[in-house]
């Protein structure tokens, strides 16, 4: 009776085991190329390009930027490893001008979170200048948030789901190059 049920569950076990590691598609190798896999699908050859990569909870807030037409786009995305691999948990792309908020572009999203991922909110972008060190956030839930430039780009996130204010930039030296309302 054993040797039965064995070669029912054998070859079960055999097919399950085929499906999971050859059928069902695996994750991409890194977080970064989680984001840029997806991006890539849409933008034009060549013009992908990862800006910030930060860690966020169990995995990893990612901003990349790509050209698709005459069109400049930012992407933000959370990605998580989850056994075969970084996948997305979360993604919004969106237009971006590189004068949205007079020194670069502005990109405001949201996720009240999930498994691996605190609730978030952010605002990142492109810089026009290397001039600017450091953006400030002023949130609607009255508390503040910054991020130092890194290559031209920011990425400001606050822990729960809150809609951005106001954004400051500033310079090295503390001095403030812009102040912009955002609504």
């Amino acid at each position: 009776m054993l040797w039965i049920v064995g070669a029912v569950l054998l070859p079960l076990l055999a097919v399950l085991l085929l499906l999971v590691f050859f059928v069902l598609p695996g994750g991409s190798d890194s977080a970064s190329a989680a984001i840029l896999d997806r991006v890539t699908q849409t933008a034009d050859n060549d013009t992908a390009k990862l800006l910030i990569d930060r860690e966020w909870g169990d995995g990893r807030l990612l901003l990349a930027s790509f050209e698709k037409g005459a069109e400049s786009r930012l992407a933000l995305g959370f990605a998580i490893e989850r056994g075969r691999g970084w996948r997305l948990a979360a993604y919004t792309e969106e237009r971006a001008e590189r004068r949205d908020v007079v020194v670069g572009s502005l990109l405001v999203a949201s996720s009240e979170g999930g498994t691996g991922q605190p609730p978030w909110s952010a605002a990142a972008g492109e810089l026009r200048g290397t001039n600017i060190h450091r953006v400030i956030i002023r949130w609607a839930s009255g508390e503040t948030s910054s991020a130092f430039a890194k290559d031209n780009a920011y990425l400001v996130v606050q822990r729960g789901t809150t809609t951005p204010l106001e954004a400051r930039y500033l310079a090295k030296d503390g001095n403030e190059i812009a102040k912009v309302p955002i609504g």
